[in-house]
């Protein structure tokens, strides 16, 4: 009767501990990153007597999560691919939105109506309004190129702070996958259970995958070592290397931008890590700005310093119209009491291509008197109207691209493949989330919890626990039995 009460019992505590269980999957049905346990069980060692193998009742070998590290790494993976398509497609729709402004008028539009304006004045030269027009559209085309330079600028540094706030999430949760590995280091040591908190560490795990790609292992005492690939080891046991973020100058950075922000490990900041990392946040982040952004950033300065710089030669070679003396000899002056009267520049004269957008302005002169805007190259001549002529023309010269190219083309070009990339981001971004989705579902069937399934073990368990406590009833009458013939 002994032996029938311990098997009893062995039987209620199995039951009741698989009871637990169950109550602990369905109170986490809805907790991110859980994954159902179960009670794995066995018999006892059976006891040989009077010639007789009799059973000895069951035990609990140990409570196991539902997991697949095949699976796992797979959902890293996918997790990598979606962070890096999702955030590039969206940087690359925030490059083509700069090119929508303005009235809906792009910059090749603005451009077509400063060379039309131009050419009005050629058709009438001594018309004051129409100067007056002309400078007005040079000064629309003047501020789109600021607001495009300025705009790309502007994204850069938005990209810069995002990668900021990046790495303090980054550091934060390196810093949490070492306690975790300490906690199940100690736990299992201890003979305990510790699937809870290696659903937490693989969430953590999965949280880092969104920012650039993983890879994992386990070492002999059960901790994580992470790696992010292309980079180096991350997290060792219950130690991790520090990421740090810092500006740089304009020579170091990977931009060409003075202050842009720079990754690297915190106890090697002279070696820059932005580049290196794939996949993820991260690398989308760094390629839209290093790459896309930058790309537009030197097309579109060298726009506008071709640009100024045609415009500028055609103008210097005019005369100001207004009346020029003319010296002993017969030739006009190039200079009287009201300033130069020839070899005026247009637009400022821009030294060098890097930030040209940035720098585009009219020239003084310009500014000062509408007379200064040139239309002849002969002195005196109301008429002449070859210089406006000629400066309208310079919208079909090929000027772009060793002169394989106008203005209007080459910008064309440029904005094309920002629109060819980002078509190509966001079919890339379909595909991605489709693959997330089904890997995710292959997940959750392996893992999840199923609330049918957990009722359906909970009864069961409950059955069990009560045909348990049934035969610890039943054994305990006999021994009462047994006392009472005694008596």
């Amino acid at each position: 009767m002994a032996n029938l009460l311990n098997i009893a019992s062995t039987g209620l505590n199995v039951s009741r501990k698989a009871l637990e269980t169950d109550s602990h999957n369905i109170a986490n049905v809805n907790t991110e990153g859980y994954s159902r346990q179960r009670v794995n069980q066995q018999s006892n060692e059976p006891h040989a007597r009077n010639g007789l193998i009799q059973g000895t009742g069951a035990k609990i070998t140990s409570i196991t999560r539902a997991h697949d590290a095949s699976i796992e790494k797979r959902f890293r993976a996918s997790l990598s691919d979606h962070g890096y398509d999702s955030n590039r497609a969206m940087q690359l729709e925030q490059v083509e939105n700069m090119f929508h402004e303005i009235d809906k008028d792009g910059l090749n539009k603005i451009l077509n109506k400063f060379y039309n304006s131009f050419r009005d004045l050629a058709n009438q030269p001594e018309n004051e309004t129409v100067r007056s027009v002309v400078r007005d559209n040079a000064q629309i085309v003047i501020r789109d190129f600021n607001r495009i330079r300025g705009s790309l600028d502007k994204l850069a540094r938005n990209i810069d702070s995002k990668l900021v706030g990046e790495i303090e999430d980054i550091n934060s949760t390196l810093e949490d996958v070492t306690i975790l590995n300490k906690k199940i280091r100690t736990l299992e040591a201890l003979g305990d259970e510790s699937g809870d908190l290696r659903d937490q560490r693989d969430l953590a795990v999965q949280e880092l995958a969104k920012s650039f790609k993983v890879h994992t292992y386990e070492d002999k005492q059960g901790n994580y070592v992470v790696l992010a690939k292309n980079v180096g080891t991350l997290v060792t046991g219950a130690h991790y290397q520090e990421l740090a973020v810092g500006g740089t100058t304009k020579s170091k950075s990977s931009n060409n931008m003075d202050g842009s922000t720079e990754i690297y490990i915190k106890d090697r900041p002279n070696h820059p890590i932005t580049d290196k990392f794939l996949k993820g946040r991260i690398k989308a982040l760094g390629e839209a700005r290093n790459e896309d952004i930058r790309n537009l950033q030197d097309h579109i300065d060298l726009i506008a310093f071709n640009f100024s710089k045609s415009v500028n030669a055609v103008h210097r070679n005019g005369y100001v119209s207004r009346e020029i003396q003319v010296d002993e000899q017969g030739n006009p002056v190039s200079q009287d009491e009201k300033g130069q009267t020839t070899g005026i520049n247009f637009f400022t004269e821009i030294d060098s291509v890097h930030g040209a957008a940035e720098k585009l302005d009219l020239s003084k002169e310009v500014k000062e008197s509408l007379t200064n805007i040139t239309t002849g190259i002969s002195p005196n001549s109301p008429g002449d109207n070859r210089v406006a002529l000629a400066i309208s023309k310079l919208q079909h010269e090929k000027i772009m691209d060793e002169g394989r190219a106008t203005l209007e083309e080459f910008y064309l070009e440029s904005i094309g493949k920002i629109g060819l990339q980002a078509g190509k981001a966001n079919l890339n971004l379909e595909q991605s989330e489709g693959l997330l989705a089904q890997v995710k579902n292959i997940k959750e069937r392996l893992s999840g919890v199923s609330l049918d399934e957990e009722t359906a073990n909970l009864i069961r368990h409950q059955h069990a626990y009560e045909a348990s406590a049934k035969v610890m009833q039943t054994a305990n009458e006999m021994f009462s039995t047994v006392l009472n013939i005694k008596r």
